[in-house]
């Protein structure tokens, strides 16, 4: 049996219903990822598109290049850590941004007051992902629909730790 999920808005529960639609899916994979940058960057990291869902920028170095790369996402926080979940919409690879945290695990957030720079780990202990994963389905259903999208492929999920 699965836990009950912590009370929503009407307004929560709207928007989560939109977005496990068409519409919703094309809107979270190409619309808020080019509003959510400047939105996070003007408001400090406290509101996004998808707003009040906890959205951040993660900052990585390219695994490949060097370079640094920011991302808008969706985390949970989970006590004194953040989770991220590299769901990359359900698709079968894993997304570019996981690729290079795993490469240089040091990346910088802006998520309002927990905002920083952190390390990155994937968490393998069974026991443990499956906690983190009830608290991903939690704030957001639709990471079970990316799931069963996603077929073989185990989505990753990463704690981030203040560094």
């Amino acid at each position: 049996m699965t836990a009950p999920r912590r009370r929503m808005s009407v307004y929560e529960r709207v928007l989560e219903r939109f977005a496990r639609t068409g519409a919703g899916y094309w809107y979270v994979r190409t619309v808020a990822p080019r509003l959510d940058p400047p939105l996070l960057r003007i408001t400090g990291g406290r509101i996004s598109s998808v707003y009040p869902s906890p959205a951040m920028l993660l900052t990585t170095t390219g695994a490949k290049t060097g370079l640094s790369r920011t991302q808008p996402l969706l985390y949970v926080r989970d006590h004194d850590s953040l989770i991220l979940i590299a769901s990359n919409y359900g698709r079968p690879g894993n997304p570019a941004w996981y690729r290079n945290l795993t490469a240089n695990p040091t990346v910088r957030v802006l998520a309002g007051k927990h905002s920083g720079t952190y390390t990155a780990s994937e968490i393998s202990d069974p026991d443990e992902r499956d906690r983190a994963w009830a608290k991903a389905i939690d704030l957001y259903t639709g990471y079970g629909d990316y799931e069963v999208r996603a077929g073989d492929r185990t989505i990753p999920l990463v704690r981030l730790r203040r560094a």
